[in-house]
């Protein structure tokens, strides 16, 4: 059995034609861009490398259109918030964790990249029943560590990363506090946006619904019209997606969410493990997988 994590970086999506800007949009994205060195200067604790750093990260034209869009094309709102995502990108220093700070979090393979979905997104796994630590804040610098890596893994022209959740057996015993995953999702929306392309939460246990419940007032609407539900028939002989079933035969989702669908429709099966509905045998071999994630 194939038991090596599939980080395929010479995959190409078939990507959409992208969306031609209006000539307002391409104002917006100049003036954003000259507003950087000014943003920079700001920075009054960050060394002259610091700001160098900085300097070259605000610059990428992703990340330009990426908070304009966030904004609306708004550019006092976009500045305000990249300001705010340089401030916190020098104090959090997000691309400096290391792989021996983040190491004790990855060993029972709760966090896992694997392939990519249709359109070339990186996938992000993440499996809450195989938590084995309380180290809150480390916690979240792990999942600060594995963004940034699914990040260097993009594809040309993928700006997005797919994230697969599986809530199968969660539990009150072995979930995230609701406190941790407020604070994830907090650094998600305020120094990724428009970074998260879908999420699909896998066979939803009967503690999610409520987990859901408190956490749906938090989440923009943005954001969660992008949480989609699928369900994986895990018999003993078989693991499949779930096609039988119509959505009308399936519990109601939450208002605003993207409902159900079938995974297969987001990724193909070759690059989904067996155990998500997928075709590769993939089992998480945790010296395999973090050689070849710290290798990126």
């Amino acid at each position: 059995m194939n038991t090596t994590p599939k980080l395929k970086l010479d995959f190409t999506p078939q990507l959409p034609t992208p969306a031609s800007t209006t000539p307002e949009q391409e104002s917006a994205i100049t003036a954003l861009h000259a507003a950087i060195p000014e943003l920079v200067k700001e920075l009054d604790t960050a060394t002259e490398e610091e700001r160098r750093i900085l300097a070259g990260w605000a610059g990428q034209p992703v990340i330009v259109r990426q908070f304009l869009r966030a904004t609306m094309w708004d550019v006092a709102a976009a500045k305000k918030r990249l300001a705010a995502t340089m401030k916190w990108r020098n104090e959090y220093k997000p691309d400096q964790i290391t792989a021996e700070e983040v190491e004790p979090e990855a060993v029972t393979g709760k966090q896992f990249i694997n392939g990519f979905d249709k359109t070339g997104r990186p996938q992000l796994f993440l499996v809450p029943r195989n938590e084995n630590t309380k180290t809150y804040d480390r916690q979240i610098r792990f999942s600060v560590y594995m963004l940034e890596r699914c990040i260097k893994l993009m594809p040309e022209g993928v700006e997005k990363v797919a994230v697969i959740i599986d809530y199968e057996n969660l539990s009150l015993f072995n979930a995230t506090p609701l406190s941790v995953s407020m604070k994830y999702m907090a650094v998600l929306s305020n120094h990724y946006p428009e970074r998260l392309g879908v999420a699909v939460m896998v066979n939803a246990s009967w503690y999610f619904s409520g987990f859901f419940k408190l956490l749906s007032p938090f989440l923009d609407p943005v954001t969660k019209s992008k949480l989609q539900f699928t369900k994986v028939n895990r018999s003993a002989s078989a693991v499949t997606s779930d096609t039988a079933s119509s959505k009308s035969e399936k519990p109601a989702t939450e208002e605003g969410t993207g409902g159900w669908t079938n995974i297969l429709d987001i990724s193909n099966a070759d690059q989904l493990p067996i155990e998500f509905g997928g075709s590769y045998p993939f089992t998480y071999k945790h010296d395999v997988f973090w050689a070849e994630i710290n290798a990126i």
